[in-house]
């Protein structure tokens, strides 16, 4: 059998189905030519002849629809809808913004949705009920953002991601949006504020684990104490651990927001002198490689089930869909701003969190947090204004001045 030739129908391909997505084209090529090849070769052939790439894309979005022509999918298809010019300038703008990658992709890719009125997460096609039709970004209006947010919002679906994107992509074209928009907050906001679990619940948790396997439960120990991800802390390597006087220091890579490195964003954390005995314990002779050598994700995720469910099964409950791998991290956070006394940039700082992200996950300190801080801290300015001044009747007990002081903060917030 003759190898196949890329060069011999690829560009047609392309053309033909107007698009220069592999998978598409290896689809076409299975179909038409009877030829099995993998999507990383027809990449790799594309590497390999950037002029004839650049042509074919020149001449793809040169034949997308325009403003004033009729919607159909190649706008919508892998790299196309980047090249609408308000797409593009909405790009430029998010750039110059510094929002990082993963933050542009995710409200490039919920526009997409937007435009399409497919939403497939939801399992709802707006275009197919016929409530909908393809809208071309550069045409896209007001009035439509208003339709799709509220069919959204029929359907019961979190609007909040797709009310930011849409009203930031709109912003960008020069619409005034006002109040005709309002973001607000998603769902989910402070949703884990009261998934919590005991110190007790957590030890105990690790410790059923070590009854089955030892390096699960240290690696569960890691990932508690240093807020590392399971994914960042299955790859931490013995060669980055260190001993600093009685306690260890290791880095980790670890996925970021705003993170410029392909393996993840170097984290150095502290290892305290527990964990570090229980790692050392685990690695023995052991000079390089990964320190849970013997674990993966799923191993050590039914396990944690397991244990979750005996110790706190009123989690998994509540929360069917929460990663039991990640409740170490979950616990992390909760512990600690606890005891930084809900200082989200220190949990932050220590964790790779930013304070609105603590602040969406865990919502905002409890009241009587809140009323502590009131209590504990004050603006005391001598200021000379010549108004006698009055002794505060006794009966104005702390507790009288912070109700006194939450209806005038009340009355203010309606202003």
């Amino acid at each position: 059998m003759t190898k196949y030739d890329p060069t011999r129908d690829l560009p047609d391909f392309a053309r033909e189905l107007k698009t220069l997505s592999p998978s598409k084209l290896v689809a076409e090529i299975l179909k038409r030519r009877n030829e099995e090849i993998k999507p990383q070769a027809v990449s790799m052939w594309f590497t390999r002849h950037p002029d004839v790439e650049e042509k074919l894309r020149k001449e793809l979005v040169d034949g997308l629809p325009t403003v004033t022509q009729a919607v159909d999918q190649t706008v919508f298809q892998n790299g196309n809808f980047q090249e609408c010019p308000s797409i593009r300038n909405w790009i430029l703008e998010m750039n110059a913004r510094e929002l990082s990658q993963d933050t542009i992709k995710q409200a490039l890719g919920n526009l997409r949705l937007i435009c399409q009125g497919r939403f497939p997460g939801h399992n709802l096609d707006f275009v197919s009920r016929g409530k909908w039709c393809l809208k071309h970004p550069d045409r896209l209006t007001l009035n439509d953002a208003m339709e799709i947010i509220t069919l959204l919002r029929e359907q019961g679906v979190d609007t909040y991601p797709y009310k930011r994107a849409i009203k930031d992509f709109l912003t960008s074209k020069g619409i005034v949006i006002g109040k005709k928009i309002t973001v607000g907050r998603s769902k989910s906001f402070g949703k884990y504020a009261k998934l919590k679990a005991s110190e007790a619940q957590i030890a105990a948790i690790i410790q059923e684990v070590a009854s089955e396997r030892k390096d699960a439960a240290v690696c569960d120990e890691f990932m508690l104490k240093t807020a590392t991800r399971v994914t960042a802390t299955l790859k931490a390597k013995i060669e980055d651990l260190k001993q600093v006087e009685d306690h260890g220091l290791i880095t980790v890579f670890d996925k970021g927001r705003k993170s410029k490195y392909a393996e993840g964003k170097p984290w150095d954390k502290k290892v305290d002198r527990e964990l570090l005995l229980h790692i050392l314990g685990l690695i023995g002779d052991r000079k390089t490689g990964p320190i849970f050598s013997n674990l993966t994700d799923d191993i050590l995720g039914k396990l944690n089930r397991k244990a979750i469910i005996k110790y706190c099964p009123e989690i998994l409950a509540r929360f069917p869909d929460f990663a039991p791998n990640h409740f170490f991290r979950h616990c992390f956070a909760q512990i600690m701003l606890d005891r930084t006394n809900w200082n989200y940039a220190i949990v932050g700082a220590l964790g790779g969190w930013t304070p609105k992200a603590l602040e969406e996950s865990y919502g905002q300190p409890p009241d009587e947090i809140v009323k502590e801080w009131a209590a504990k801290y004050s603006l005391e300015i001598k200021v000379a204004i010549g108004i006698k001044e009055e002794t505060i009747p006794e009966t104005e007990t702390e507790e009288y001045k912070w109700e006194h002081q939450k209806s005038d903060q009340s009355a203010n917030d309606d202003l």
